[in-house]
Formats: C-alpha cells, structure tokens, sequence
C-alpha cells in the first residue's frame, strides 16, 4: 500500500509540474486570442466526454479489484460501452456546437467538432482499459498511463516549437496526438494478460448482465462525485457561450494562477479525512479538522496578500504583458480559491466522521447559487462575473457546510448530555 500511495502520489505531483510549465509556455505562445479559442475548442469536448462515460471508470475498477477472474470481461463490456458513447455523443455535439459556439465563427466550430470525434474513443477506452489496471493492483503500469499524456503532449509541443509551428491548431493536435500515446500504452500493457486470463477461464469476453450492472454502479457513483465548477468547469462553459476569445483567454491565465491556491486544500483534505476516520473521539476529531484549516489559511491567507498588492507583476512575469489586464479576475479567483479550500477541508473532515450528507446539501447549495449567479453575471460582466460567480459558490458552500457541522455537533453534545455521566 505504500508504495501504491508514493507511485500515484508521485505520479501526481510530476503531471501536475509538466501540467503547469506546458500551460504557462502554451499560454504565452499563444497569447489571450489564441489561449481562449483553445479553450473554446476542449472544454465542450472535455466536458461531454466527463458525463459521457457514465461513472464507468469507478465501477471498472470496483469490479476488477472485487472479481479478478471476469476482468477481461470488464475491458470487452468498456469496448462495448465505448462504441454507443462515441456516437451519441458526437452527435450531440455536431448538433450543439454550432448553436453554443455560434460567437466564434465556423471554423473554431469545426475544430471543436473535429477534436470531440477524435478525443472520444481515445479517452473512454484509455479510462476503461486503466481503471482494470488500477482495480487489479498494477499501480506502475496506472501511474504509466497516467503520466504518458503530460509526457507525450510536452514532447509534441517542444517539436512543433522547433518547427516554429505552435498554432491552435497545432495545439489541438498535440492534445490528439498526446491521448493516442496513452491509449497505446493502455491496451499495450492491459490486453496481453487479459487475454491470458481468457484462455485460462475459457469465458466469453463480453458480459451484458454485468455491463448493466457496472453501468448502474457507476451512474451512482458519478452523481455523488460531479463538482460543477471544480470538475466541469461551468464557469468557462458559460464563457465560451457569452465572452470573446480574447476575454476567456484572460480567464484561462487568471483560473490557472488560482488553481494552485485550491489545491493546496485539496490535497490537505485528502489527509484530513483518513486522520478523522481513525480517531474515535468527537473532540478529538474536531481538533484534526480545525487545525487542518488553520494550515489551510495560513498558506491560502498568504498567497492572497501577495497575489492582493503583486497581481499585476505576477501576470507580467509569467504569462506576460498582454495578460495584466486578468488581474482583478485572479485576485477574486484566488479568494475563491482559499474559501474552496477550507471548505473541502472541512466536508472531507465531516466525510471522516460518517456524515456524507454535509458534503452534499452544501455542494448543491452553493451550485445552486453559483449557477444563478452566471446567469446574471456574465452576459453583464464578462469572465469577471463568471470569476464573481465562483467566489460567490464558494463561500455559501463553506457557509452551508459550516452550518451543517455546527449543527451535527450541537446534537451531539445533547446526546452526550442525555446519556448516564453526560456533563
């Protein structure tokens, strides 16, 4: 187990380092213009692609850990789920695209059209084939995968900078080039043992009963885990509908400066809900919780000081000139991204004392809210109404879940109350 959590923790870490360098040398290259076609072209594309696959990646490896000898059978019913996604899919978005998109002319259109059909199967059948490798235990061979596609799209991009060829379009085909690397050496090193298996069990390599029922854990569990603005990115989604490329190019450079902020409580949550869970005490755990968050806001109170009085330097220094203007968007952003923290600090702390409810109830509340907030907001404000609307979904999130807890923990005092030796 250790070393599974130091290959995926490591395997984290370094895709998230090549992340950030390729985003800030693919921003500059491309500047706010281009930085915010880019993003007009994936993010439909990306989002679809998050709801399309159904939950399935979670159930493919709940299955493959729980039933070892029918996981060739889970990658022949991933190639079966893939087909039907791919086209309905695609479909759906040749038919939206030219209505959402409508602002930013045929031909990025086009493009986002070309990259959904391409994008698709490449990254349903990676996920499918990767999930089997993560539910059997082979965590190299999933941290390989997973670190083929920053690896793969860094390289690309380094050639094509070489050729002095680094356009959109360009862009765009590294992002293809990059999920095809990683589909080859997904089915390179899944099929071979699979197809062992097969031979040893003499079963069928499709399973339609057990599809239905990887489809319906699945299903379950994507609907507990979707984070609208964290995960689908509805802010930028509203953008690409209402703002001009050189507006969301902005917002890309602000979004990628605050990401950092949030994840740091991100990744402190993931600590926080483990430490809660084995520890018994009430007391106790409320301990673990608050100083979570009081190491949470040190950090995220410092990077917002600076971020506060060198906004504009900062843009200056790593996306250049032409982004300065993104200043007053990062700035909000950045508080946003501090409240996200603590409150995922917070929920994953009450998640690690049995109470999932909290996370839920507030997720929605704020979602709620955010949703109505671009709505009103952008068509007004641009990308620093939707920047509004993020920062205004995170704090009545944190604000329910701070409810929420207080609530739980004053009726748990008046059980300790009511019990024989309560104080």
């Amino acid at each position: 187990m250790k070393r599974a959590v130091l290959l995926t923790g490591g395997t984290q870490i370094g895709t998230q380092a090549i992340g950030l360098l390729t985003g800030i040398l693919v921003t500059r290259w491309l500047g706010p213009d281009g930085r915010g076609q880019l993003a007009v072209i994936i993010s439909w594309p990306s989002m679809l692609a998050y709801l399309g696959n159904l939950g399935l990646p979670v159930a493919l490896t709940y299955a493959a850990a729980r039933e070892p000898l029918q996981r060739h059978q889970l990658l022949g019913n991933g190639l079966v789920a893939a087909v039907p996604q791919w086209l309905i899919l695609g479909l759906i978005g040749w038919a939206l695209f030219p209505v959402l998109l409508a602002r930013h002319g045929s031909e990025l259109v086009h493009l986002a059209v070309f990259y959904l059909w391409a994008y698709l199967p490449l990254n349903l059948l990676t996920l499918y084939a990767n999930a089997i490798q993560r539910g059997s235990g082979y965590y190299a061979r999933y941290n390989a995968v997973r670190a083929s596609v920053p690896i793969a799209y860094a390289s690309l991009l380094l050639v094509f900078w070489v050729m002095r060829r680094i356009t959109v379009e360009s862009v765009v085909l590294v992002n293809i080039l990059s999920n095809l690397v990683a589909f080859s050496l997904a089915m390179t090193l899944t099929l071979p043992p699979l197809w062992r298996l097969a031979r040893n069990v003499s079963a069928r390599w499709v399973d339609l009963v057990g599809l239905r029922k990887n489809l319906r854990y699945g299903l379950s569990a994507q609907i507990g885990s979707l984070q609208p603005f964290s995960g689908l990115r509805l802010d930028v989604l509203a953008l690409t509908v209402f703002s001009a490329t050189h507006e969301l190019g902005l917002y890309m450079a602000a979004l990628a400066g605050a990401g950092l902020v949030r994840a740091q409580g991100y990744a402190l949550g993931q600590v926080v809900l483990p430490e809660v869970a084995k520890c018994g005490d009430r007391t106790e755990q409320w301990r673990i919780i608050r100083r979570f968050m009081l190491l949470a806001s040190v950090g995220g109170g410092c990077v917002f000081v600076i971020v506060m009085f060198a906004a504009t330097p900062l843009l200056r220094l790593v996306y250049g000139e032409a982004f300065v203007s993104a200043a007053p968007m990062l700035k909000i952003l950045v508080a946003a991204g501090v409240v996200g923290g603590g409150y995922r600090i917070l929920v994953n702390g009450v998640l690690g004392m049995g109470r999932p409810g909290v996370s839920t109830v507030a997720e929605l509340t704020g979602v709620s809210c955010g949703i109505v907030a671009l709505v009103l907001l952008v068509p007004r404000q641009g990308a620093t109404g939707a920047a509004w609307a993020v920062l205004i979904s995170s704090v009545i999130s944190f604000a329910s879940a701070v409810w929420l807890a207080n609530r739980y923990l004053g009726r748990t005092h008046a059980v300790h109350k009511d019990e024989p030796g309560g104080d």
